[in-house]
């Protein structure tokens, strides 16, 4: 028969406190793990920015354009895209809208915007059917152009977005329409066709306001 000692006593007590320690220290790892797993390059995705656009920007060959009221066009993109003043119209539908902004996902070129002016109608509209009065300045004349598609996402007596199908010969883009009625100007956003879902698209309209400059 053994007989314990008051120091066997200890030493056991010892050898469990130590195993408590390694099994907190290797949970403790394994969270830590976890964690980083979870975590990992998750950094926040920046919230909406308001981007404040200046209209016109600079003189164009059309005196029309030059005369505008001058407006600035706040507007909300989504996240990871951003307006820079260079890049080329080319690859997308030429329309007539002046002074692009260029509109970029990373470091490729996915869209535009710019803007023209209208001439208010003699005969005052039906609010619903305004739209089909200013949207043909954007037709160059040189190439049939067409708005397929349109909807109106807000409407109100003096303002007016939605979003449509832009097409232009073979080259088609998903665009986003508006006007100010105070200002007698339009903006046209064109963008590379499948970059914006409907939802996307509706909350730039949501997101679009007109203030004079």
């Amino acid at each position: 028969m053994y007989n314990y000692t008051r120091q066997d006593y200890f030493d056991k007590k010892q050898d469990f406190s130590d195993k408590i320690s390694v099994a907190i220290m290797v949970g403790l790892v394994v969270l830590s793990l976890i964690a980083n797993t979870i975590f990992k390059d998750k950094d926040p995705a920046p919230a909406n920015v308001v981007t404040d656009i200046r209209f016109p920007a600079y003189e164009t060959e059309v005196e029309a354009v030059n005369k505008a009221m001058p407006f600035h066009l706040n507007i909300k993109l989504p996240d990871q895209w951003e307006v820079k003043p260079d890049g080329d119209t080319e690859k997308f539908p030429q329309v007539n809208l002046y002074n692009p902004y260029f509109i970029y996902s990373g470091e490729n070129c996915i869209g535009y915007i710019g803007f023209n002016v209208f001439t208010p109608p003699e005969e005052e509209p039906v609010i619903t059917s305004y739209h089909q009065h200013v949207w043909p300045v954007i037709d160059s004349g040189i190439m049939p152009t067409s708005i397929n598609q349109y909807m109106i996402v807000r409407l109100t007596d003096k303002f007016e977005a939605g979003y449509c199908e832009l097409n232009v010969a073979e080259k088609a883009a998903d665009a986003v329409l508006c006007y100010n009625r105070d200002v007698h100007n339009m903006v046209g956003i064109v963008l590379e066709k499948g970059v914006a879902d409907e939802a996307a698209l509706q909350q730039i309209c949501l997101s679009l306001s007109f203030s004079v400059a």
